[in-house]
């Protein structure tokens, strides 16, 4: 027969071992927990980041340094409104035109143009590959790679008007037997120049600096209809890109938010960013594929970027190019927008 201190000590001794599997449990909860943020904030390269971002696709309305992310207002990642109205009818008027800017079905071509460094020169590279005789894209496009590395080609010598960055870009339309007339969609990926790494004063620098650079663009090519941004994508820290601040964490996630900044100032009518009537001052800014994203694929598309992607932390290596390349072709075949130019009639 059990006494009564014999139940009082068993029950007791229960308590006791429910209480230790109650704490085991909570503590490889939080141990999970712990691994899943430290995988989230680590990188293929055995590096951890420190305060890692979010993609902005991902962020969507939350936000960052009290920033609501999404690539478009509102924590969007698609246009809407009067802009997404905009962009669709633009973008039904580029069709085929010769070199002196007029329409021509039978001499015409749509000229599609790639400006910066030498990281955007590699991705329009790639696309070209992948477009060339590509029958799901249009017959009627001329695309051309006139990025250059170097640090010659950076958003402050795209905006600047007299550059000798213009000269490399007069040389590779030349080459296309094509004209300055003849440009109507231009993909911007570069060096920013800006050394300051505080938020929000960086991506408030280029901000401004992508502006100018649209402005110039109008001025150059006269009918030009679209620009579109990538952002860029995450770098890896090595010796060869500590030097150049702009090419290091977090400067190319600022970046992104730049691109974001300056599409939002032309949706709320900023003067300097008109792109219609008759105070047109640029081409409309729109996203192309952002490719900002870490070493787990982002919630948004399964997107990311990782090391061994890369030459040097910086320039993407042979697999890198295709895969960017590959989703910049599957957003213009399929962008509401993009592929009523780009995709085969």
């Amino acid at each position: 027969m059990i006494t009564f201190n014999q139940y009082k000590f068993s029950t007791m001794k229960l308590k006791i071992a429910i209480s230790f599997i109650v704490l085991s449990i909570l503590s490889c909860s939080k141990e999970r927990i712990t691994q899943q943020s430290t995988q989230a904030n680590s990188t293929d390269d055995g590096t951890t980041l420190v305060n890692a971002k979010i993609p902005l696709n991902d962020l969507g309305t939350a936000s960052y340094m009290g920033y609501t992310g999404g690539l478009y207002p509102g924590g969007a990642n698609s246009p809407s409104g009067q802009y997404a109205a905009d962009l669709l009818e633009i973008s039904n008027t580029i069709v085929p035109i010769d070199t002196f800017g007029n329409a021509s079905a039978t001499k015409g071509k749509i000229v599609f143009l790639s400006l910066g460094a030498s990281t955007g020169g590699k991705n329009m590279q790639a696309l070209i590959a992948k477009t060339t005789g590509n029958p799901l894209t249009n017959p009627k496009l001329v695309m051309a790679d006139c990025n250059q590395g170097g640090a010659t080609s950076s958003l402050t010598s795209i905006a600047n008007p007299i550059d000798p960055y213009w000269l490399t870009v007069t040389k590779v339309i030349n080459r296309k037997k094509s004209s300055y007339k003849q440009v109507q969609v231009v993909y911007l990926e570069t060096d920013d120049g800006v050394t300051t790494k505080q938020f929000p004063d960086r991506p408030n620098a280029i901000r401004n600096k992508i502006e100018a650079c649209a402005r110039n663009m109008h001025n150059k090519f006269p009918n030009l209809k679209v620009l579109y941004l990538l952002g860029r994508t995450r770098t890896f820290n090595n010796k060869r890109n500590n030097a150049t601040p702009w090419n290091t964490e977090p400067s190319p996630y600022y970046f992104g938010w730049a691109c974001k900044w300056a599409i939002e100032d032309q949706i709320n009518g900023v003067a300097g960013t008109e792109y219609k009537g008759p105070n047109k001052k640029a081409p409309i800014i729109t996203w192309g594929f952002y490719q900002w994203a870490d070493s787990l694929p982002r919630v948004t598309d399964n997107f990311y970027w990782r090391w061994s992607e890369t030459k040097d932390g910086l320039h993407s290596n042979d697999a890198g190019e295709d895969t960017l390349a590959t989703r910049f072709q599957k957003f213009l075949l399929t962008d509401s927008y993009a592929k009523k130019w780009y995709a085969a009639p």
